[in-house]
Order: C-alpha cells, then structure tokens, then sequence
C-alpha cells in the first residue's frame, strides 16, 4: 500500500439552508455569534426546532461527527507517517481536501468557525502553505481525479468481515479508499452505494463514525506492522 485514502461521505456539515434563516433559534445563534444568518452552520444543538421540516432532518446538523472524526485521523500513527489522504465530502455538494500537516482546532467551536470562513474563502493557508482546500464536487468527480485501485464502504448494514482479513486486503492493494458516514443516523444514498467495490462492517452493531475510523486505521497499522520503534515507514 502506497497510501491510503478516507473519505468522510454525506457528511452533516452545511450552512444553515435558506428555508430557516429566519427561524428565531437561527437569528439568536446569528446575533450571538456575531455573524449573518447565512454565514453559520446549521447545527442541531441550537437548531432543532428549526429543522423538523426540513428534508432528511435526520442526516443533518451535525458537524461534531466529522470534527471528531477528523481529530482521530490526523492524528493516527499512519497520518503521520505520510500514509493517509483525508477529504470531508458533504451533502451539499462540496469536498474539503485536509493537508495531512493541518492540526486543526480541538475546540468544536473553533473548529464551525474554521468551516464557515472556508465558505467564505475556499483555501485556508498559513506560510503559503495549503492547510485546507474546499471545492464543489461531487464524489464522483473526487474519485475519478483519485483512481483509488479499491473502495470500501463502511456501513452497518454491509457484510461483516473479520478485522485480519480486512486489513490484509486494504494493504494488498497500492491506492485503497476508505469510505465513512459523517451523517448521525439513516442510510447511505443510492449514488454513494454505487461507487464502492465492497460494503462491509466491523462490529455486529453501530459504532459512531470516529470509532469506526479509529479501528480500521488501527486494523491498517498493525498489517503494516508500525508500532513504536519497529516502524521504518517514513513521511515521503
């Protein structure tokens, strides 16, 4: 394996959609945070009275899954040996590229405000260095610009295979992409299903998305056989 590639799919992140901008919970958050009603992210902890009606209300709000999420894989040992590729695709037609390097906000709050300026501005630099790079696309697009040599979705609903089996298969090929739900509850869509070569699970029941992420990262690692001071895996 070259390097691996995660894709946090259909993930909860989007600014709040114009339908409920004038929801009262919506204009206080606005007003508290010192923002417009359109530059927020819609989050379920301050919005849900707003979102009951929207479509797939379930699916929604929820950027604490892919902050997480994200936290666990830029820093796993195989992140920092220069073996991941991380992107965020969400469900409003945008993918968010994460140079391996950025060490992103560990306060949630930080971390909406970080989102919402890449809204505003698409590329986030420090030193001219690229940290975060949004662009619309469909995931699609993003797999045919990538050309990973297997896709693995992780689903609950997928076939359970065994944790050694998993993991020699992903290392067996040169370009593995690595699908995770960044959505709290529901299926994924159809066109997300369609992409991916295999759909599998690695636990009999649910696992939040960051878990999921932290075992088969881990699953990787341990085929790769890097573990402290036996690793001769080295940032390229």
């Amino acid at each position: 394996m070259e390097k691996l590639i995660l894709v946090i799919v259909e993930a909860a992140v989007e600014l709040v959609p114009e339908e409920i901008r004038g929801h009262p919970s919506v204009r206080a958050e606005a007003r508290r945070r010192g923002k417009r009603v359109d530059e927020i992210l819609l989050d379920r902890s301050y919005h849900h009275a707003a979102m009951k009606d929207l479509p797939e209300n379930w699916k929604r709000g929820r950027p604490d899954i892919t902050h997480f999420t994200l936290l666990e894989a830029l820093g796993s040992p195989l992140n920092r040996l220069g073996l991941l590729e991380t992107y965020v695709q969400l469900r409003d037609g945008h993918v968010i590229w994460i140079n391996p390097e950025t060490r992103l906000p560990r306060v949630y709050e930080r971390f909406k405000g970080l989102i919402e300026k890449l809204y505003m501005e698409p590329v986030v630099k420090v030193d001219e260095k690229i940290l975060l790079k949004m662009e619309r696309k469909a995931l699609k697009n993003l797999i045919d610009e990538l050309r990973p040599d297997l896709k693995i979705l992780l689903s609950e609903d997928g076939e359970e295979v065994g944790w050694k089996e998993l993991g020699e298969l992903i290392i067996s090929h040169q370009k593995p992409m690595i699908m995770v739900g960044g959505f709290p509850r529901g299926d994924f869509s159809p066109e997300t299903k369609k992409h991916a070569d295999k759909i599998v699970r690695i636990w009999p029941t649910p696992l939040e998305a960051w878990t999921v992420t932290s075992r088969i990262l881990c699953i990787i690692e341990q085929n790769l056989n890097i573990q402290q001071g036996n690793s001769d895996r080295r940032r390229p």
